[in-house]
Parts: C-alpha cells; structure tokens; sequence
C-alpha cells in the first residue's frame, strides 16, 4: 500500500541533446544526493561485505561513488562519455565507455561489479541479463543499491522540485526514478532468477535495498 505502480519513462539526463549546462546541473545535483542522502554511506557499506581489491561500478556517471571505495583498482563504466568526462581531473578512476548489457571485459577481471541507482532504469528481463553479465566479469560477487519505489522518497523529491532546490533535469528524472523503481520484494525475484552461489537482498536506510550477489 506504500508502493505507487511502477511506470516506466525516459529521463531526461540520458538523452543525447541535453543542454550542457541542464546536464552539469544534474550531475551536481546527484553528487549531492550521494552526499547528504546517504548514497556513498551505502555504496561503500555493501561493497565491503566483499573486501575487493579491484571495483567495477557501472552506470558509474560522474564516478564519484567508486572514487570513494577504498580498492587500489577502480573503473567507472558508462555509455555516456560527458559524464565520465564531467569533474575528472585527479581522479584515480579508470573511465570506460560501454554498455552494461555487453560488458568489454575478461571473465572474472576484477573483484566485484557495482552500480548504484541505475537497477531502476531497467526492466525486471534487462536486470537479469544484466545482474548475470555483471556475475561474468566478477570474482567475488555483486553489489547493487537502488531507491525503493515508495511514496516516502516520491514526496520528498517532489518537494525538492516544487521548491526548485534542484535543476530542470532533475525536477523531472527524479520523481520519474522512484515512480520506474523496484520494491523489495520485486529485487529479490528478480535476483533468485540469476545463477549465483548465494544472494541476499537487504533494505538500507533511508528507503534504499541492496542486492548481493556472490559468485563463490
């Protein structure tokens, strides 16, 4: 009952002719919620269930979340070169071009395969083949993290908006985030669908779950 029906939609940030400066603004205001809304906090709190050396986040945007990992190896995978490109003076990330459904990378290559708020972009088909590519390239296992599709977390980015605490790009992409999100329950169907050794699915404050994927 706290749950809207899922809709899918096109964000805007993904498209090809965003406005540069709409695009910037965008990326700033995710950097912010991975900042104050506890994105890194969670990203780096599964990702050490798996202790890695090597980290490949993908749907990595900005890369600002696999920089704070903690691996002397980190890449960043996206299929938008502007946002890899975006902020990446000093970083210790290594910035790859390609697409998630096709990864360009050996069969266990790195340690573990993450990616943060981009299972939602996907359809429960997509996010299976994807959960068992990612599985491919990994040695250890999966971690991926994504808002839960509740009216709690729709409220409050519609009051950001409403108030324009965040730019054009982002009054629209993300309420349409949460409304094309996953439940729990809906993430953890999707998961026992993927051959792993073991798999959990977890709820992470505020309003987050996490998906788990071992490979031994």
């Amino acid at each position: 009952m706290w749950a809207p029906h899922r809709v899918t939609a096109h964000e805007l940030l993904d498209e090809h002719d965003a406005p540069r400066a709409d695009m910037e603004r965008s990326l700033r205001d995710l950097r912010r919620f991975n900042r104050y809304a506890g994105g890194r906090r969670v990203y780096r709190t599964l990702l050490r269930r798996f202790e890695p050396r090597s980290v490949l986040d993908v749907g990595a945007g900005t890369c600002e979340l696999v920089e704070s990992a903690s691996a002397p190896l980190r890449i960043g995978l996206d299929f938008k070169i502007d946002h890899l490109l975006y902020l990446r003076d000093g970083s210790p990330v290594h910035r790859v071009v390609g697409d998630a459904r096709r990864l360009p990378f050996r069969d266990g290559a790195v340690d573990v395969v993450t990616s943060s708020h981009f299972f939602h972009h996907f359809s429960p088909q997509e996010n299976e083949s994807i959960l068992g590519e990612s599985l491919r390239v990994a040695r250890r296992g999966v971690s991926v993290n994504d808002t839960r599709r509740h009216y709690a977390p729709l409220l409050f980015v519609q009051l950001l908006a409403l108030f324009r605490l965040v730019g054009r790009i982002t009054r629209y992409d993300a309420p349409a985030s949460v409304r094309q999100g996953y439940t729990v329950p809906e993430a953890r169907e999707i998961a026992e669908r993927v051959p792993a050794k073991r798999r959990d699915v977890v709820r992470v404050w505020p309003f987050r779950f996490g998906i788990l994927l071992w490979k031994t």
